[in-house]
């Protein structure tokens, strides 16, 4: 069965490669929802929610599929807005997501995203940080339910909040780390192994990760 399980995780992820690179054509959508569906049921943790070391830890988003009505067949990398990253925390300003970063934590119980974005002329980048926290599934062992209810925007390349805001078109006195309305969700990890990780959220969204090498950014 590893070998089996290597081989499968190969092909998932250089399908997801491919589709990064603007090398896929439409078929190769299908192609890694049924590469998903195939290894999750090999996965060599098969309870998550009783192994939080292995899941713990700062994680790159290789790919991020909403569901067929939304973002069907794209990468993680993509036009958006300030308010959809973001529960509406800040106001609809068009950005550009260049990764996306997952980070849990044990101690306290930490779930949060971490977005990378530009502005849309690429004059400036930054991060979001959705902060969340997480409880495991009494159960289901491979899910954890999270609560999201704050929003936070830093600037990158040692660019200050002043130069952030004025980038964003945000007022000079805006605050930048706002709290939203608690968003209840949840997130099934349905692959998961050293270096890999598949979560199939409560909305429909489809994700592959990377374990980091990095330190966590908002650990």
């Amino acid at each position: 069965m590893p070998a089996t399980r290597e081989a499968l995780k190969h092909e998932l992820l250089s399908l997801v490669a491919a589709f990064n690179s603007g090398d896929s054509s439409p078929p190769d959508f299908p192609e890694i929802v049924s590469a998903i569906d195939t290894l999750k049921a090999l996965s060599p943790i098969p309870d998550p929610v009783n192994h939080l070391p292995s899941v713990a830890g700062s994680w790159t988003s290789l790919y991020a599929s909403f569901g067929v009505g939304h973002s069907k067949g794209k990468s993680h990398q993509d036009d958006s807005t300030l308010s959809l990253q973001t529960f509406k925390a800040f106001p609809d300003i068009p950005i550009r997501v260049n990764d996306i970063v997952q980070e849990i934590g044990i101690v306290p119980n930490t779930y949060n995203n971490v977005v990378f974005f530009e502005t849309i002329t690429g004059s400036c980048r930054g991060i979001i940080i959705i902060h969340g926290t997480y409880e495991p599934d009494a159960e289901d062992p491979k899910r954890f339910r999270v609560i999201f209810n704050g929003a936070e925007l830093r600037g990158l390349n040692d660019l200050d909040d002043a130069a952030l805001r004025q980038a964003l078109g945000l007022p000079d006195d805006y605050a930048l780390k706002r709290d939203f309305k608690p968003a209840k969700l949840y997130s099934d990890v349905v692959y998961l192994d050293e270096t890999t990780r598949i979560n199939i959220g409560g909305m429909g969204g489809v994700y592959v990760l990377e374990r980091r090498l990095d330190p966590a950014i908002s650990l």
